[in-house]
């Protein structure tokens, strides 16, 4: 009779196997309720998902997560939430690459203009918004919300939506963006975060 083969190696914990993510957004309400429940989807046992508000415009984002409090060690990937709004989002796309590590993957979601081009997106296909307040508007005529609501999540969102969203999220002529990159124009890289955590697939 041979040696006998070692077993395997079991005392590895749920936290080590599990993949962590960490998903942080500027938006304290809209995206905010909108991760929240995206976070409730993902049921699979080797994948925890966090969500985080954090006030300010992107590169103050990328400020507080340098932070020590900030803790980033705890996690295997960081996906960074934010609107466009007008503004060139390059240095932002940059300094997420630098918080990057062996270990952990920061990426940087943007939304051209503002989050409701994803949102919108789960209705049917998006426009060639000419601003936030194009992008806003063109939501409420969706969910029937007024201005005043127009921050919130409606109870009947098509959350069954998310895989055609993925591929009407952007104007045809243009592609879906790629991973952390900027859009040009009416678009967001939103599918890129749920393909990772499997709630769509990005390969059709």
């Amino acid at each position: 009779m041979g040696p006998r083969q070692p077993r395997p190696h079991r005392g590895r914990t749920d936290r080590q196997q599990r993949r962590t993510v960490l998903i942080v957004t500027n938006g304290r309400q809209t995206e905010k309720m909108y991760l929240d429940h995206i976070k409730q989807q993902v049921i699979r046992r080797d994948v925890s998902v966090k969500t985080q508000f954090i006030n300010g415009d992107p590169l103050t984002l990328i400020k507080e997560l340098k932070r020590p409090r900030a803790d980033l060690s705890a996690y295997r990937e960081v996906w960074i939430v934010v609107d466009q709004d007008g503004q060139d989002c390059s240095k932002f796309l940059r300094d997420c690459r630098s918080l990057s590590t062996r270990t952990r993957k920061v990426h940087g979601v943007i939304s051209v203009p503002c989050f409701e081009v994803w949102l919108n997106a789960h209705y049917g296909p998006v426009r060639n918004y000419q601003n936030q307040a194009d992008a806003q508007y063109h939501y409420r005529e969706l969910t029937g919300l007024s201005a005043r609501q127009e921050k919130l999540v409606p109870r009947d969102f098509p959350w069954a939506e998310a895989q055609a969203a993925a591929q009407r999220c952007f104007l045809p002529s243009d592609g879906l963006p790629g991973l952390d990159t900027q859009p040009s124009r009416s678009a967001t890289t939103m599918p890129h975060l749920l393909h990772s955590l499997r709630l769509v697939d990005l390969k059709n």
